[in-house]
């Protein structure tokens, strides 16, 4: 980390370990160098045969490769202090990133800690004031030292109340918040109150007057409840006079109810047997029919249901009728050995709708009568 133009941090140091350690190799080989080219030539001085200088030749080799070896040694060493070195660059960099941050957030904690500061000057001020009255009492003790007790005990007395006077302080400061949400719920609630008391006053009104017109509705209908109870009692006295006659009248009206329903009942048989029906004109309204032991079922399909209550059996099909004659088609079920399809001509009785043979066709229901069933 860099302030004020100076590189404050391990790196500087590394780079000069580094580079006296680059220096001495140098300052090594150069030494070693010159060490063996000066016993080189006190040797070829003082032996000067072919065979002591290949044989130093060959040691000096050695002690070549040997040193090789050593630099190579330390240039490794060289490279993993070099690696060790970029690592705490990295350390570094992620150091000042979050030193970066940690200012950022000590600029966010000094921002919230202004008010409380502010306050606290606040109570300084307060303490200061109160330190200056205990000056004054404390020099008004040194001016009068008979009162020297009283004025310890005033002393005392004034830390009391300045320790309360903070406790105070804080309570009010705390009580001043919540009385101030009381205010504002107070005054939510006052709102409220004459919202309420508006609309209840506008419904208090609604309601005086419907009651004063029920009041008088209500004396209007006491008034025509005395006249309809003089009216009920005269007309009860009526009715019951009145309720003996239609008694009378409703047993003679039965009794000739009676014979004129049998009346009609013989003027519609003489009828029918005294006028030509047009048995070609005859056709079925679909419903339910007996057909002797048999209930047949004509539907608005074009479908037919012929049923034998006794033995549980059933044929369906279809049917038409054309020209007073009745065909039964298309049957399933328990047909047994009855032939379909069942043509049969239709002929108007005096007893309804008689199912006959039509000419050369096969009806097995012949000579029943179709009733409608009930």
């Amino acid at each position: 980390m860099r302030e004020g133009g100076a590189f404050k941090g391990p790196l500087p140091i590394l780079l000069a370990i580094a580079a006296v350690i680059g220096w001495g190799f140098a300052l090594y080989l150069v030494n070693a160098r010159s060490s063996l080219q000066t016993e080189l030539a006190q040797q070829n001085q003082s032996v000067g045969t072919l065979e002591t200088l290949r044989g130093e030749v060959t040691a000096l080799t050695l002690e070549t490769d040997r040193i090789s070896g050593e630099r190579d040694a330390v240039g490794a060493g060289l490279a993993e202090q070099q690696q060790q070195l970029t690592g705490l660059q990295d350390q570094i960099t992620a150091a000042e990133s979050e030193l970066e941050q940690k200012r950022s957030g000590l600029t966010e904690v000094e921002q919230q800690v202004a008010p409380l500061r502010e306050e606290i000057a606040g109570f300084d001020t307060a303490r200061t004031e109160a330190e200056q009255r205990l000056s004054v009492s404390t020099q008004e003790l040194a001016n009068v030292g008979e009162r020297l007790t009283e004025a310890r005990a005033s002393e005392a007395v004034l830390q009391q109340q300045l320790s309360v006077l903070t406790d105070e302080t804080a309570r009010l400061t705390a009580g001043s918040s919540e009385a101030e949400a009381r205010v504002q719920e107070a005054r939510d609630a006052e709102a409220s109150l004459q919202t309420t008391l508006t609309s209840a006053t506008t419904d208090l009104d609604r309601i005086t007057a419907e009651r004063d017109a029920l009041s008088q509705e209500l004396q209007d209908m006491t008034q025509r409840r005395d006249l309809l109870a003089e009216d009920n009692a005269a007309a009860t006295e009526q009715r019951q006079s009145v309720q003996a006659v239609i008694a009378q009248l409703s047993e003679g009206l039965a009794a000739r109810s009676q014979q004129l329903a049998e009346v009609e009942r013989r003027m519609a048989v003489l009828q029918a047997r005294e006028t030509p029906v047009d048995d070609s004109e005859l056709t079925l309204e679909p419903g339910a029919y007996t057909v002797g032991p048999l209930t047949m079922t004509i539907g608005d399909d074009g479908g037919f249901v012929l049923r034998n209550e006794t033995r549980g059996e059933e044929v369906i099909g279809t049917y038409a009728v054309n020209e007073g004659v009745l065909t039964l088609s298309e049957a399933s079920g328990d047909v047994g050995e009855t032939p379909f399809p069942m043509t049969c001509a239709l002929r108007q009785s005096a007893d309804g709708l008689v199912l006959e043979q039509a000419e050369d066709q096969l009806c097995a229901l012949a000579g029943l009568s179709l009733q409608a069933a009930e």
